[in-house]
């Protein structure tokens, strides 16, 4: 009775622990530009937050300043994205910043 008590509590915590592991991710679809000469790519970033973060414009912002690109537009925030479709279309963007 015990062991089985012990294996459900083990059960339980993992799932909790990974439920909320998948809760945090969120893939953010973007528009950036470069000037001099003026360059534009769409890509997907991925953060280790949740997609209703107030200040996600600003991390994303920050990731790719240090690179010399400027976000034009937050397309999209999903937690759940068809990987193998964006990598495709997005090419070397996908999930580079």
């Amino acid at each position: 009775m015990l062991a089985r008590f012990i294996k459900i509590t083990v059960v339980f915590c993992f799932t909790i622990v990974f439920s909320q592991a998948q809760a945090t991710e969120c893939f953010i679809l973007y528009k950036a530009k470069k000037d001099k000469p003026l360059k534009l790519h769409l890509g997907l970033m991925q953060i280790n937050e949740t997609c209703t973060m107030k200040d996600i414009g600003t991390k994303i912002n920050n990731r790719l300043n240090s690179n010399g690109w400027t976000l034009l537009q937050i397309v999209k925030a999903n937690e759940n994205v068809k990987i193998e479709k964006m990598k495709r279309d997005l090419g070397d963007y996908f999930l580079k910043y």
